[in-house]
């Protein structure tokens, strides 16, 4: 982006145009990079705790719409036998057969392999209940230097039509590093 458009996009956000922000989060075997939908803000860690925390599995961010009743929640998981690119299939098969047993009245409305950025991912695409209302997930999966990475878009049944948008637009600018010594980057 050279200065002036740079300038065009800050001066457009300063006036009130809907802007994602960038995030970088930093894992135990890489980095994932992001673009958060315009308008989401990080979820403290009591937020965390509370949405996340009765499952034992607190992500190591999110972001929340205002109201929080839509997010995106990246998480990272350690692998006992190293997950490349060649086994994503396989993870795709495993997570398509173990979700609806962990979470029960989900219902996948697609599940495939898509590519972004040139890096194989997972996409699980579901419904499932609430404690008060039905949720959309929109789940991407990939190996990060021998580990998983996932981020999961998220929103009340409610919701979902006002955020796809902008989820798909944050998905499209999923980007991963491994640290050095790991996978080699695509």
């Amino acid at each position: 982006m050279n200065r002036l458009s740079t300038s065009l996009a800050v001066l457009a956000c300063a006036l009130g145009a809907s802007c994602a922000a960038a995030a970088d989060i930093a894992t135990p075997s890489g980095m994932l990079s992001l673009e958060v939908p315009a308008g989401y803000t990080e979820l403290t860690a009591e937020e965390l705790q509370s949405k996340f925390g009765r499952h034992g599995r607190v992500p190591l961010k999110a972001y929340g719409n205002a109201r929080r009743s839509s997010t995106v929640a990246v998480t990272w998981s350690q692998m006992k036998q190293p997950l490349t690119e060649e086994r994503l299939p396989e993870l795709k098969a495993a997570m398509e057969g173990m979700l609806p047993r962990l979470t029960p009245g989900l219902e996948f409305k697609n599940s495939q392999m898509v590519t972004v950025g040139e890096r194989a991912w997972v996409l699980l695409d579901s419904t499932a209940p609430a404690v008060d209302t039905e949720v959309r997930n929109l789940m991407y999966l990939t190996d990060l230097g021998g580990h998983m990475v996932a981020v999961n878009y998220n929103a009340t049944l409610a919701d979902y039509p006002a955020q796809v948008g902008a989820f798909a637009a944050s998905a499209r600018s999923l980007r991963v590093r491994e640290t050095p010594g790991g996978a080699a980057s695509r």
